[in-house]
């Protein structure tokens, strides 16, 4: 089979690689369609998040093709998507309903992913996709339930008020569950024209540039909205999240940064009473709440995919958006 192999730092290939042989409790998956995440990007740049000498690839849906023998209500040609993440189930994380916290492994960032014509997994991650629900929508799942995962995890009740820095896929997937969770005004910062726009198309309420973020704090009584979810993990995100939150608010990390950096402001971030909640991966749960939205309606993924590729195309989309700033927002991988 072909896969996008991961061989070192800025060094990408198709490779011709063995098809995975499966266990009694895994599934071999046909992949369809795999979207490349900006944890592939950062990788590719540094090696910070996936493993080298690996496949990439952990947003992904697909067909079964083969089954283990100890695999039970599934069938060959099951349509499917997948939590990547696989925990041990019997550690201190797993056994306290943290199972994101479990680090065994994931698909496509310690173990062979999904940029690839087959990926095997262990049969319990999978999670069947309705009928109505298409190969590009099941590739988006896995993102949609960071999003979900995120707006669980920080205590929003409906009717708060809420800022998102960022409108990339996460950005824009969290503004989404906001909106559908009840929060009475989302305010986003964004620099990407296209993606401000897409923003308010989403459910934004208002969009401001990176310089003009303080303008939420006149629109919210001067006090701040009760949550501001940073989906960047910049740095100067990080300090105006603290600046801009209400006294006594809660701070969502959501974007990720894996360099050192000076934390000013650390006595604004004491004298606020601010909360700050990080997250990494996510749970069952929340994979199954994401698919239960896009089934029915209530948050729309397509418009977040900007371009289709297909598997040869890999190493130069990466390359490409790892440059900066650019207007793509998902690039679906098809593979055939």
């Amino acid at each position: 089979m072909r896969g996008a192999y991961f061989s070192e730092v800025h060094k990408i290939e198709i490779k011709d690689l063995p098809k995975p042989e499966i266990s009694a409790d895994e599934v071999l998956i046909r992949v369809k369609i795999c979207g490349i995440c900006g944890s592939d990007v950062g990788s590719y740049l540094t090696g910070a998040m996936e493993s080298q000498q690996i496949i990439l690839g952990h947003e992904f849906s697909g067909e079964i093709a083969e089954i283990g023998d100890k695999v039970k209500k599934m069938k060959i040609g099951d349509r499917i998507t997948v939590n990547p993440n696989v925990p041990c189930l019997d550690c201190y994380y797993c056994r306290h309903g943290l199972e994101n916290m479990c680090i065994f492994h994931t698909i496509g960032v310690t173990h062979d992913g999904a940029l690839s014509e087959y990926v095997k997994i262990r049969a319990d991650r999978i999670h069947k996709l309705p009928e109505s629900v298409s190969f590009e929508e099941g590739a988006m799942v896995e993102p949609l339930a960071i999003g979900v995962q995120a707006v669980r995890n920080s205590g929003f009740k409906v009717g708060d008020t809420t800022a998102v820095f960022g409108a990339g896929p996460i950005g824009l997937i969290t503004i989404q569950v906001l909106n559908a969770a009840g929060a009475s005004k989302i305010y986003v910062i964004e620099p990407i024209e296209a993606k401000q726009q897409l923003a308010l198309k989403l459910g934004a309420d208002k969009v401001f540039g990176p310089k003009l973020w303080g303008k939420i704090t006149k629109l919210t009584n001067k006090i701040g909205p009760d949550y501001v979810y940073d989906c960047v993990g910049l740095p100067e995100t990080i300090m105006n999240s603290m600046q801009l939150v209400r006294n006594g608010g809660t701070i969502m990390m959501i974007g990720t940064h894996s360099e050192p950096f000076e934390m000013n402001g650390f006595l604004q971030f004491m004298s606020k009473n601010i909360t700050m909640i990080g997250m990494y991966l996510v749970d069952q749960e929340s994979v199954s709440t994401a698919l239960n939205l896009i089934e029915q309606k209530k948050v729309n993924v397509l418009p977040l995919i900007t371009k289709r590729i297909k598997l040869d195309e890999v190493p130069n989309a990466i390359e490409d958006l790892s440059k900066g700033l650019h207007d793509d927002i998902k690039i679906m991988v098809e593979i055939e």
